[in-house]
């Protein structure tokens, strides 16, 4: 039995006594659960707040926030710089490797010799030249597949009257030299 019709019925003065029974029932039931749930002393759901209280919640949400947000978005750039850079440089050092056909004792000579022929051209007499520092550095090419390493070497070329310094760079590709400082001293 439903008790919307029967409340209906009971309104309408055309229910059965056991359809008026049934209504005083349920509205029995219902008073005292109005009843239990007025008595009890029940703490309010909400209190109210005062406004410095407010505010502080607020910055604290908002700074938690800022701080997630902004290490969210340092950790992708991060990612994705790394990924960058590990295509970018992946690439070239890969070319560069496979385009190594000059060992660096073989740009050693070669830069020993152009070293000493740019000094010979301004110097007579005996030329000891001397490894000073030497390096190999990754020249990154615009077309990343062209990339090669190049040899650095610091010569001092002792003569009769003066010391030259010569900074020589070889192409470990094509052996192709370049003198990029001579100094006197």
């Amino acid at each position: 039995m439903r008790f919307d019709e029967a409340y209906e019925k009971v309104l309408n003065g055309t229910a059965t006594d056991e359809e008026k029974e049934y209504v005083r029932e349920q509205v029995k039931k219902a008073e005292q659960i109005d009843n239990l749930l007025r008595s009890e002393e029940r703490a309010p759901v909400t209190t109210t707040a005062d406004t410095e209280t407010v505010r502080k919640a607020r910055k604290q949400f908002t700074m938690k926030g800022a701080v997630i947000v902004v290490m969210i978005v340092m950790l992708c750039l991060i990612i994705v710089a790394g990924a960058v850079c590990g295509g970018v440089f992946g690439t070239a050092v890969g070319a560069a490797r496979k385009a190594d056909l000059i060992s660096s004792a073989e740009a050693q000579r070669i830069a020993e010799d152009a070293a000493v022929n740019r000094v010979a051209e301004r110097e007579d007499g005996e030329l000891t030249p001397h490894i000073k520092e030497f390096d190999k550095e990754l020249e990154i090419a615009p077309k990343l597949n062209e990339s090669v390493y190049i040899y650095t070497f610091d010569i001092q070329i002792a003569t009769d009257r003066w010391m030259y310094e010569v900074e020589v760079e070889v192409n470990a590709k094509t052996g192709q030299t370049r003198i990029v400082d001579l100094d006197m001293e």
